[in-house]
């Protein structure tokens, strides 16, 4: 039987990244969300793909949740 995890929408952390930018959002681990247009991953693999620690990679990508559709950056 196929097990999955379920998430919340709110812990979805979306990229400033294109859709034809797929590979490098990919090598991150990102799924497209279509309702928003925008790369995400999970609160999870934000930290296991080191985005949370590398000041040059989070200033590029701009981290962010979008909570009551309000954009709320995420802080080193």
């Amino acid at each position: 039987m196929f097990k999955a995890k379920v998430y919340s929408p709110c812990y979805r952390i979306y990229l400033h990244l294109q859709y034809n930018e797929h590979v490098e959002a990919k090598s991150y681990g990102c799924l497209w969300d279509s309702r928003r247009n925008k790369w995400y991953f999970h609160n999870d693999e934000y930290v296991k793909f080191g985005i949370k620690n590398d000041i040059d990679l989070h200033n590029k990508l701009r981290p962010h949740m979008i909570i009551d559709n309000k954009i709320q950056y995420l802080h080193l």
